[in-house]
């Protein structure tokens, strides 16, 4: 016999509330800009090298903090997870997870996620080379502050739907 826990918003079927103050509030958007801002600037006040990798890896890392640290709290009211509002009893429907699935799966990713960045810094890396040679002198700032601005009006654009 498995039991299937459900939360308040599976009993009043809810589907997309997310109460994350960082996804659901304008400040939250602006913060997730802003470190997509903070990212792409490093190569114009940073030497490239060593200081520059572990530059982009503390605002990787601070972003990385700062989205544990709103994902920590549940903001809704309502929902109490640790809570059991209903036991079912529902036989056969229990799928056992498999290792190697798992971590087939987070190989892929990380190896996608590579490929997008080393794509992505060249696209990153060529703009500014355009943009050095029409007088730009920081064109890493200038890509990062359209970067953020285009990130920060689709993260707006989304929660207005």
């Amino acid at each position: 016999m498995t039991r299937k826990q459900t939360s308040a918003q599976d009993q009043l079927e809810i589907d997309d509330i997310d109460y994350n103050a960082l996804d659901n509030t304008t400040g939250g958007r602006a913060i997730q800009a802003g470190f997509v801002f903070a990212a792409l600037s490093v190569p114009d006040y940073v030497a490239p090298g060593a200081p520059r990798v572990a530059t982009i890896a503390v605002v990787a890392v601070a972003n990385l903090v700062t989205i544990a640290a709103f994902n920590a709290f549940d903001e809704d009211p309502r929902n109490d997870l640790s809570a059991i509002l209903d036991w079912e009893s529902e036989a056969g429907t229990e799928e056992v997870a498999s290792p190697a699935k798992t971590w087939a799966v987070l190989l892929g990713l990380i190896v996608v996620g590579a490929l997008v960045l080393a794509g992505g810094e060249k696209l990153v890396g060529a703009l500014a080379k355009q943009l050095r040679k029409r007088g730009v002198t920081k064109p890493h700032t200038v890509i990062g502050g359209v970067a953020a601005a285009l990130a920060f009006a689709l993260m707006e654009l989304q929660a207005r739907k």
